[in-house]
């Protein structure tokens, strides 16, 4: 009965690192984009339903991928903490092409910053996923 969930392998402590990385920079983003999201992108003008809406339910799904983020290294499970990268490396390079297509193709310092953080989750993510995933027979 103890062992009612099984949460896989822990997590190597260069992850769990970086997974904290992840959490204090996404909170502080979340907030950012509330409370000033003209420090980051410049010219935003936050005074329509809509400007507020959708700065604020981007700052709720980063906060909702920091909490994911929190269960996976308080539960210290490899296998939540990939799926969480899984999960942000599809979040950032969706937020790339949208900044290229927003930019006519031209990439711009956010875009290459987001390219540079989905390529340092998906080393993560492999770390995590050769303790995760085993040949099939190997227990």
């Amino acid at each position: 009965m103890a062992n009612l969930v099984v949460l896989g392998p822990a997590i190597p402590g260069r992850a769990k690192v970086f997974g904290w990385i992840l959490v204090l920079a996404g909170t502080f983003f979340a907030f950012v984009y509330m409370l000033s999201p003209g420090t980051f992108f410049p010219g935003v003008v936050n005074t329509s339903y809509s400007a507020h809406f959708g700065l604020y339910s981007t700052s709720v799904r980063i906060l909702a991928a920091v909490l994911g983020i929190i269960i996976a290294l308080v539960l210290n499970s490899a296998a939540l903490l990939a799926l969480m990268l899984v999960l942000r490396i599809f979040t950032e390079l969706g937020d790339v092409v949208l900044g290229l297509v927003i930019n006519h193709g031209s990439p711009d310092a956010n875009t290459l910053l987001l390219t540079m953080l989905a390529l340092i989750e998906a080393y993560f993510l492999m770390t995590l996923l050769r303790l995760v995933v085993r040949p099939q027979g190997h227990a």
